[in-house]
């Protein structure tokens, strides 16, 4: 069974969790141990101190004895005064021979040996806690006249220890629980939009491109739904374009080879031969099988711009005789329509790193197009433009003209901005779509200005290239 990313995420943090809480537990009981500790032996020196230095002073027995005895019966330590012979002189509670002898052993050791004058230690009489033992040698003007022993039971640390490792415990679990209950909550947060568009995703996929995406935010994961949705909107568009294209095609192949058909079907049965009447039908026969020959030329070549197959030979041009010289090619069927073309520059000597076969053929889509929608008596005007690192190339003409509702779809394979028109006199509908591919494998853009019964205006924008 895969496991969700939610799991892996609130694993991954209670894992982090679990060590930084166990980490600050850990260090926090040890800090505070040492720190207690230490301030339980400062305070076993101080008392010490306290008591050799009123021994050192000479205080009255009475005094001492007090303080010894009195002071320290309801305490959990012993004091015990030893002679400079290691002999019992005063101690604060009664002490068992075993213990003395203990004590005794382990003062002598540690004057002798210049041993620790403080040691926790666990001597396994009558009591499992350490105790701190300490021990002050007392001299007076430079002779050992004494020593003093305090032995101090560290239960109440133990105890506070205990308490205080509890009370961490119980922080960190509490910290723990909380932890685990945020992380589920945000876990869930995060992983029900990657759910929501997963389910969206699988939807896509089987085709289903309405399905709706109702996930929504600022952040990363609202950015990733954003482009989900202007996918699905990309994959919609490229799905009825792709039905529009075969409905388009189909009806662009099947007209001709229904004319090839219908004509080849009346000369194959006809019982006699007319030859006016079979070359009118050749005739017909002809035209629609080049006219099929152009259609898929212009698929082939699109689909090759498209994806990018086509190799693009430059060479430094100049501009203005170059288009000269495509406006002569069709200066026929200029003159068949008495339309006025030319082509001018303000600077003669413009030049452009181009494929000339290539952009060649985009600049006659155009100047076909317009011929196509130009009223006999009208004109065309070619103006080349030098900019700082382009040249524009700019086609104007004074014909129909383009509405504003079909401006942004002529580039479009197969639109035709007059519906009414027949293939035969509008073309296959893909002559833009090829001056756009063309116009960008140039890495240049194309634009177009146009107003209804004033004219087009088609700008060709190329770098100047090397």
């Amino acid at each position: 069974m895969k496991r969700r990313l939610s799991q892996k995420i609130t694993i991954f943090v209670l894992l982090i969790l679990l060590l930084i809480i166990s980490t600050m537990v850990l260090f926090s009981y040890h800090f505070f141990k040492n720190f207690y500790k230490e301030h339980l032996s400062h305070e076993v020196y101080e008392e010490l101190r306290a008591y050799t230095s009123m021994i050192e002073n000479g205080y009255d027995e009475e005094v001492i004895s007090y303080f010894i005895i009195e002071k320290n019966r309801e305490r959990h330590a012993h004091l015990v005064y030893f002679s400079p012979d290691f002999e019992l002189i005063y101690s604060s509670h009664p002490i068992s021979d075993q213990w003395l002898s203990q004590y005794e052993e382990w003062v002598k050791y540690q004057y002798q040996t210049g041993g620790e004058t403080l040691e926790y230690v666990d001597t396994g009489i009558d009591f499992h806690i350490p105790h701190i033992w300490a021990y002050q040698p007392i001299y007076k003007e430079g002779q050992l006249t004494g020593l003093f022993f305090i032995d101090k039971d560290t239960g109440e640390f133990e105890k506070a220890k205990m308490q205080l490792f509890f009370l961490l415990f119980s922080m960190g679990l509490f910290a723990f629980i909380i932890g685990i209950a945020l992380t589920l909550y945000l876990t869930k947060v995060i992983s029900m939009p990657l759910i929501k568009m997963g389910e969206t995703t699988r939807e896509i996929a089987k085709g289903d491109f309405d399905t709706k995406l109702t996930v929504y935010g600022e952040d990363e994961v609202g950015q990733l739904a954003e482009d989900i949705r202007v996918m699905t909107k990309q994959l919609k568009d490229f799905r009825d374009s792709k039905r529009q294209f075969i409905s388009h095609i189909s009806h662009d192949l099947r007209t001709p080879i229904t004319y090839i058909k219908g004509y080849s079907a009346v000369m194959k049965d006809a019982p006699t031969v007319d030859d006016k009447e079979w070359r009118r039908n050749l005739d017909v026969i002809y035209n629609e099988a080049k006219r099929m020959e152009y259609l898929v030329s212009d698929l082939f070549q699109l689909t090759k711009l498209e994806e990018g197959k086509i190799i693009l030979h430059k060479e430094k041009v100049n501009v203005l005789p170059w288009l000269e010289a495509i406006v002569a090619t069709r200066q026929l069927m200029l003159d068949n329509l008495s339309i006025h073309c030319e082509a001018i520059s303000t600077n003669n000597e413009i030049t452009v790193c181009i494929d000339q076969q290539r952009l060649g053929q985009a600049v006659i889509n155009i100047l076909e197009n317009s011929i196509r929608y130009t009223p006999k008596g009208g004109s065309i005007k070619i103006v080349v433009v030098e900019k700082e690192t382009d040249v524009i190339i700019e086609i104007s003409d004074t014909g129909v003209g383009i509405g504003k509702e079909d401006l942004p779809y002529i580039f479009e394979r197969f639109y035709r901005v007059d519906k009414s028109r027949s293939r035969e006199s509008g073309g296959s509908g893909l002559g833009l779509a090829i001056v756009k591919e063309i116009v960008e494998v140039h890495n240049g853009s194309v634009d177009v200005k146009s107003e209804e019964g004033k004219g087009t205006s088609f700008y060709i924008k190329i770098p100047k290239g090397e």
